[in-house]
């Protein structure tokens, strides 16, 4: 109990005894001021995990340099008995003592011994198993940990591990693994949300993005951009969504920063010339594996637009509060590049590429609009560069003149100047109306 709290509880004693107050009025006053929850010094959880994980990293190095000449039942005794410890001392910690901090770090380094025992049990046996399998049990024993205790140390670790495990069967083994997204959509991301983890959220999403990468990398060429844009389309409705239902709305933040860029990006790549003939032409009626990629991940972009949406009646309302006009343009991008498949586009060229020069160039313009109406000088420069990056990609693919590319870059040079201005004149403005 904080200190503040047990001076209300000795003043609140005193005046029912002074006949200042009854019990009900004093039980009412003590509602209206409740005990704190200890926030977890998060300083302390970092470093003492890192801490024990490179002490742990070095006490395995040390075996390892006398490997050879321990027996092989005393081996099995290191390993075993170094596991139980750790676990041992960290649910000692955790129960008896509170110490959260050091608890989490011993877990932690009960986790890095459990990933090293599966390397030294099969060397001890000359167990030869496809190598990317002890990353699979590696992480899911981190995984389940991570639900029992819970910890999100943990989670960041089983996270890191699922992308591991994805990235040696993808590249190692050309292997089509779809477990690792799906183990951390449901495995992960739910432990994050329970817990009401930022952090654990901040490492999951793009663990699940790269896993996704790693799984298109043998079609990325073909369909991957069209996958990053209905993702990075789910990523920014799921940020308006937290925010508009109040759901664990500390989240909208990351969910923005992650979809904004993918979708920029995205984007960018659309508005080259024949981006889409080596995307989607010739290729789906073979790859329906990555067909049915990019219609799962529009799908579910396209429904979380939807409820970002509606009720209609309250889009006033919920524009003034919540979201910009620009992210109107972005369900518009991913039904552009889902409908731009090559049996149903007979577009190309220029002819494919103008209507993702207009929303990118609509993007850039309403960023910087908002930024400066709102002194918003993160949002004025990114819209500054995406509108700089447009110029100069169109500046060398349609302008063969001299003169003409000139004058695009006296254009943009001069759009950037008053971009400035307007921003200064913003900002004294907002000055002089404060009192």
């Amino acid at each position: 109990m904080s200190n503040y709290r047990k001076w209300l509880l000795t003043e609140i004693e005193r005046w029912i005894k002074d006949g200042i107050i009854d019990r009900s009025q004093a039980d009412r006053i003590s509602v209206l001021y409740p005990e704190d929850k200890p926030s977890r010094n998060w300083g302390a959880l970092i470093f003492s995990v890192i801490g024990v994980i490179i002490f742990g990293l070095g006490i395995i190095l040390l075996f390892a340099y006398n490997w050879d000449a321990i027996p092989k039942y005393a081996k099995l005794a290191i390993i075993f008995s170094a596991l139980i410890c750790a676990h041992g001392a960290g649910f000692y910690l955790k129960l008896r003592t509170g110490h959260q901090a050091i608890s989490e770090a011993m877990f932690a380094l009960g986790t890095m011994l459990f990933g090293s025992g599966i390397w030294l049990v099969a060397q001890i046996y000359n167990i030869d198993e496809h190598y990317p399998n002890a990353f699979i049990v590696w992480g899911v024993g981190a995984l389940m940990l991570a639900w029992s205790l819970p910890s999100v140390s943990q989670g960041v670790m089983a996270s890191i591990l699922f992308v591991l495990w994805n990235s040696f069967e993808n590249f190692d083994f050309n292997s089509r693994t779809n477990l690792a997204p799906l183990l951390i959509l449901f495995g992960i991301l739910p432990l994050a949300w329970r817990m009401r983890s930022c952090i654990l959220i901040g490492v999951a999403v793009p663990a699940f993005v790269l896993s996704i990468l790693f799984n298109c990398h043998w079609f990325f060429e073909r369909a991957g951009p069209a996958i990053f844009m209905s993702v990075a389309g789910l990523l920014i409705a799921m940020s308006i969504i937290v925010r508009k239902r109040n759901w664990f709305p500390e989240t909208a933040g990351l969910f923005m920063f992650y979809g904004n860029i993918l979708y920029w990006i995205s984007l960018y790549v659309f508005t080259f010339p024949d981006a889409d003939r080596y995307i989607f032409r010739y290729y789906w009626y073979e790859e329906n594996y990555a067909m049915a990629y990019v219609l799962v991940f529009a799908t579910a972009s396209v429904a979380s637009w939807a409820m970002v949406i509606l009720p209609f009646e309250k889009i006033t309302e919920d524009l003034n509060r919540i979201y910009r006009i620009d992210h109107f343009a972005v369900p518009v991008a991913i039904i552009a590049v889902t409908l731009n498949f090559g049996w149903l586009s007979e577009f190309h060229g220029w002819g494919g590429a103008a209507i993702f020069n207009l929303l990118f160039l609509f993007q850039s313009v309403m960023l910087i609009a908002y930024g400066c109406r709102n002194l918003n000088s993160i949002l004025t420069a990114a819209g500054t560069i995406m509108l700089a990056f447009l110029a100069f990609a169109r500046y060398a693919d349609l302008f063969d003149s001299l003169l003409v590319r000139g004058i695009v870059f006296l254009g943009v040079g001069a759009g950037i100047f008053v971009v400035g201005l307007l921003y200064s004149r913003r900002k004294r403005e907002i000055r002089e109306v404060k009192p």
